[in-house]
């Protein structure tokens, strides 16, 4: 499911983070890389604690194992296997999934876990790539609904209609992040950084009480746009630039409109989120490219805890809360700045 998703672009700055802590006490820093969630997780924690980073690679495995629609025996399968019947899931599936419900109602379905059978129908399962006719997008379409999802609270369980079927992948991993820094922090952690493929999860301050560095990709080139200054945060990025296929000179990146069943037209180059939750900020991310600049203020009011940074070809829309701790790269100073 997770190779689906897009493939975020929030990436760290390790050499401005770990340099001059790493350089000083080396023996300080644990830095472990597991394949997971089809990509390359990386948990720096800047603690000698071993045996919390055992037991967040051990969560992470969980979870996935759980939520990930590629794995026959998961919650997800098992609920897209018997489609009309309620089928009893773990407590973490039932509740993201009740969390994936509650955004599409907020972002009025632009958000959706049932767009699975749309990246299906387009290859970004197989990477076998295929530009549908007319004819199949208007049969998929009204597959694509999130209503058509039933939680049944007293037995904790999940039923789908009939040719619908769910994909986790727009807000699994933000959660993942989010619950394996619950399990580092309760084994005594105060300071990490977990990069799962882009989904950043900060941990407290970089030890010596500073912030964190994110640099946030520039589509299509080399190098970052902009430097986020932060601590203690979730950071989600939703771009169209890491995984696209191109036809007849026209490109075609893998995330889908749920109401169209077809790649967004939006005006975003990438689209950004920061907030203290994983999932939301997950979501939101994709949400936000999809509607582009059109719909960033009225998503930016439906959710004012969260900021969010989004890049377009003439300008940079950046939240108030979050603009003071934003600064663009030297390319992309000319850019305008709109403050949402």
């Amino acid at each position: 499911m997770y190779k689906l998703k897009k493939i975020i672009s929030v990436l760290i700055l390790m050499g401005l983070i770990c340099c001059a802590v790493a350089c000083e006490k080396q023996d300080l820093v644990i830095s472990e890389e597991i394949y997971a969630l089809d990509t390359i997780v990386n948990l720096t924690v800047y603690n000698e604690n071993n045996q919390a980073v055992n037991k967040a690679k051990e969560e992470i495995k969980r979870l996935e194992a759980l939520l990930s629609v590629t794995n026959p025996e998961s919650d997800i399968s098992r609920i897209n296997l018997y489609p009309d019947t309620f089928v009893k899931v773990n407590e973490d599936t039932f509740e993201l999934i009740k969390s994936s419900i509650a955004v599409s109602e907020c972002t009025n379905g632009t958000f959706d876990v049932t767009v699975y059978p749309a990246v299906k129908l387009w290859g970004f399962t197989t990477s076998d790539y295929n530009v549908p006719s007319d004819a199949e997008l208007l049969e998929i379409i009204p597959k694509i609904d999130y209503t058509k999802i039933e939680l049944d609270e007293s037995t904790r369980s999940v039923r789908i209609k009939k040719g619908t079927s769910l994909d986790l992948g727009g807000i699994a991993k933000g959660y993942i992040a989010d619950k394996t820094a619950e399990v580092l922090i309760n084994e005594g952690v105060t300071s990490a950084l977990l990069n799962f493929g882009g989904n950043i999860r900060l941990i407290g301050s970089k030890p010596d009480g500073s912030d964190f560095k994110l640099g946030i990709k520039a589509p299509f080139a080399e190098g970052y746009f902009a430097v986020l200054n932060a601590q203690n945060i979730t950071a989600s990025t939703a771009g169209g630039y890491e995984r696209y296929f191109e036809e007849n000179g026209k490109r075609y990146h893998h995330i889908l409109n749920p109401k169209t069943a077809s790649p967004a037209e939006t005006d975003f180059l990438s689209a950004t989120v920061v907030g203290k939750n994983g999932e939301i900020c997950d979501a939101l991310s994709t949400a936000a490219f999809i509607n582009g600049s059109e719909g960033i203020d009225k998503l930016s009011a439906t959710y004012p805890d969260y900021g969010f940074i989004a890049l377009t070809d003439t300008s940079v829309y950046v939240s108030e809360r979050l603009a003071k701790d934003v600064e663009l790269t030297e390319e992309y100073k000319n850019l305008e700045i709109k403050i949402i």
